[in-house]
């Protein structure tokens, strides 16, 4: 059984970074929650494999890569299942501030349409290989084991994304006047 006091004091401080990641990967705030809270009952469970000295944030993000492929290969297994009534309500909490109840409308919100709909767009190991790289600024070795690829793999893969996110926003970077006409 895992010390509760070392797990809380080594992995429990990424819980942030594990927590965005999720939200990266997942539709919505309370599939990454259950996805965040699935990965730390495994991460507790298999502690005692944990090297000690090593990257504990990769290690986290390892096992919430693998539990996400697992929910993905389940839910194409079973087959999409839609809520009888889902909407997204804005929510005042009490405190003059706002909560949504959706991440992507949260996202929407907070940052600019046209480059969340083209993140939305990129294929899924681009997204994550592209987040783990720029957001969370993880090594390229490091991506590369959490994703379980080789380096290259990686590289080809961020560079595809940003290539790709190059591509689609052009247009509206020249409509903002962030550039010129020039290629």
């Amino acid at each position: 059984m895992a010390d509760k006091s070392e797990f809380e004091s080594v992995a429990m401080v990424h819980i942030g970074a594990v927590y965005k990641t999720a939200v990266a990967l997942c539709s919505d705030r309370q599939e990454a929650e259950d996805l965040v809270q699935v990965t730390f009952l495994k991460a507790f469970e298999r502690f005692e494999s944990f090297k000690k000295g090593t990257n504990c944030k990769a290690w986290l993000l390892t096992i919430l890569r693998n539990k996400w492929v697992d929910q993905l290969r389940h839910r194409s297994f079973l087959g999409e299942t839609l809520p009888v009534d889902e909407t997204v309500v804005a929510k005042d909490e009490g405190d003059g501030q706002v909560s949504w109840s959706n991440c992507r409308d949260l996202l929407e919100n907070f940052s600019d349409e046209q480059v969340i709909t083209a993140l939305k767009e990129l294929p899924d190991e681009q997204r994550l290989a592209l987040f783990l790289s720029d957001v969370e600024q993880l090594r390229q070795e490091e991506i590369g084991e959490i994703m379980c690829v080789p380096i290259g793999t990686v590289k080809s893969r961020v560079s595809r994304a940003r290539a790709s996110l190059k591509k689609r926003l052009l247009s509206y970077a020249k409509e903002m006047g962030f550039v010129g006409d020039q290629r």
